[in-house]
């Protein structure tokens, strides 16, 4: 038995021994250490001395129902836990507990690690990956929006138009594409400044953000254009939807002078014999909303034009006012 007793006794980790009760029967020089009593203090006390009283009454409820059904605990944190000295400091603590029977009586061996180095490091590392992916997620939005108006940016515009028509090219759907540039804004900026030029763009950013269905694609094209990639429109509705959009601009208010755009729509139909890919049938809709556009800016702004709807003989390139 003495070589068992000196184990106990000298042991790295701090070594409690508690009755049914809760009261501490042993503990070795390692508890005196690490809580800073001698154990004549210990003795006879129940171990909640030990706990920080915020948590004491928990922990006798804990404890009641481990006494109960007694089973080992092993070291491993599993939750944070806290122990406290006889200063009042409180430190992190890593527990195993082990039920054993001793002449009839049954005890609970308590064996405390004080773990506030491995804690701190263990914090310290799981805020470094919080602030990490904080800044991923920070670098992906700057990646793929536009600082101005906070809409997707051409880059991920084409992304996820290109899926968008991948899909509807595989179920056989229609999907519109339109093209919106804001009339006359360079006079905006001349006669009110750029400042006011960022307002309007951004008041128009939100306009269409708003009166866009959820499931479309709304991005800032450049300068004052901007482009929506609308899912299961056909020719009719993709009109409805461009008026819609065209009257939210235009009912646009506070600022230092009124605004409206003119749009191009182009839609795509399903057609089983085409072999296009998904990105050549992005860029021949977004090169036909774009004559569409041009078409709508020539006949006198403040419109709206489908592809379909051009005259046959209708030139493509634009005219130099045409903005």
């Amino acid at each position: 038995m003495e070589i068992y007793r000196r184990i106990f006794e000298y042991a790295p980790d701090a070594m409690l021994v508690l009755g049914r009760d809760g009261r501490l029967c042993l503990v070795n020089a390692q508890a005196e250490t690490l809580f800073g009593y001698d154990r004549s203090e210990l003795l006879g006390r129940t171990v909640e001395m030990l706990v920080p009283a915020r948590f004491a009454g928990q922990h006798a409820a804990h404890r009641s129902r481990f006494m109960d059904e007694a089973q080992s605990r092993q070291m491993g944190r599993q939750q944070d836990l806290y122990a406290q000295r006889k200063d009042g400091s409180e430190f992190s603590v890593d527990v195993m507990l082990s039920p054993m029977i001793m002449a009839g009586e049954q005890l609970t061996l308590c064996v405390v690690r004080d773990i506030t180095e491995r804690k701190a490091a263990q914090d310290a590392l799981e805020h470094q990956t919080n602030e990490l992916l904080r800044l991923h997620a920070e670098l992906e939005l700057l990646a793929n929006h536009d600082g101005l108006t906070g809409l997707y940016n051409w880059r991920a515009f084409y992304e996820h138009a290109g899926q968008l028509l991948t899909t509807a090219h595989r179920r056989h759907e229609k999907a519109s594409i339109l093209i919106l540039d804001l009339d006359r804004f360079k006079q905006i900026n001349d006669s009110f400044g750029h400042a006011e030029g960022d307002r309007v763009l951004q008041a128009a950013a939100a306009a269409l953000k708003a009166s866009a269905r959820q499931s479309d694609i709304v991005a800032r094209h450049g300068g004052e254009e901007f482009v929506i990639a609308a899912f299961g429109l056909n020719e009719a509705e993709s009109l409805v939807a461009a008026e819609r959009l065209r009257a939210a601009v235009a009912n646009i208010e506070n600022l230092a002078c009124s605004v409206t755009t003119s749009v191009g729509v182009a839609t795509f139909v399903p057609d089983t014999t085409s072999r296009q890919e998904p990105p050549t049938l992005l860029a021949d809709l977004l090169d036909r909303a774009d004559q569409a556009l041009y078409h709508a800016k020539r006949t006198g702004r403040n419109r709206i034009y489908h592809f379909d709807q051009l005259p046959a003989d209708e030139d493509a390139a634009p005219a130099t006012d045409a903005r």
